[in-house]
């Protein structure tokens, strides 16, 4: 099948790269939640290549993110594994760290909580969650900020939305997961990790 692009992949992939590669530090294992086209899969397992990176998504959507892995033919990309983040299928694998990008902003606040609850199950002790999309803080950040916003409240979910930083905090602490930092990258985004002590 013809490989799926998504635009914004292109463009973020490397301040997120660079990002990453400055708390992904240690060899170890990645699960990517919804992971999409699986273009960051392929891009940052090549430019970071003492991490494993395991790519997930809905069963109907692993054929595009299969076709990036077998193009790129790293060794460090296993198979993608069919994960549907609001139910309790997950993994019984142990991750070193967990990413996610415009995940967050696109699904309900229960679905938030859940996931910090199961990415809490499973990660390592020590392990990192990075979160990377728009937050506000205190209110929108940008006049796009809110404009996306309103779009995803009217055409995605209307319990959808960005979230505020301290319910990200809030849910993170209540499910085991510390706040740690927040990188700031271009475009009014940010990387949010979290710890699990």
């Amino acid at each position: 099948m013809d490989k799926p692009v998504c635009q914004p992949c292109l463009r973020n992939q490397e301040p997120i790269c660079n990002c990453l590669a400055e708390h992904f530090v240690e060899k170890g294992k990645v699960l990517e939640l919804a992971s999409g086209t699986g273009q960051h899969c392929v891009y940052f397992a090549q430019h970071l290549p003492h991490l494993i990176w395991q790519s997930s998504e809905l069963a109907d959507n692993l054929g595009g993110i299969r076709a990036w892995i077998s193009e790129a033919g790293l060794d460090n990309t296993p198979s993608p594994i069919a994960l549907n983040i609001n139910q309790d299928h997950w993994p019984n694998e142990r991750y070193d760290y967990a990413f996610c990008a415009n995940l967050l902003h696109f699904v309900t606040a229960d679905t938030v909580q859940t996931l910090f609850t199961q990415v809490a199950k499973v990660l390592k002790q020590d392990g990192l969650l990075a979160c990377y999309g728009p937050i506000n803080e205190h209110g929108y950040t940008s006049e796009g900020n809110r404009q996306l916003d309103t779009w995803l409240k009217q055409d995605i979910h209307p319990d959808a939305g960005i979230k505020e930083i301290d319910s990200l905090c809030s849910w993170a602490t209540e499910a085991g997961l510390n706040f740690f930092k927040i990188e700031r990258l271009p475009a009014n985004n940010v990387i949010v990790l979290f710890h699990k002590k």
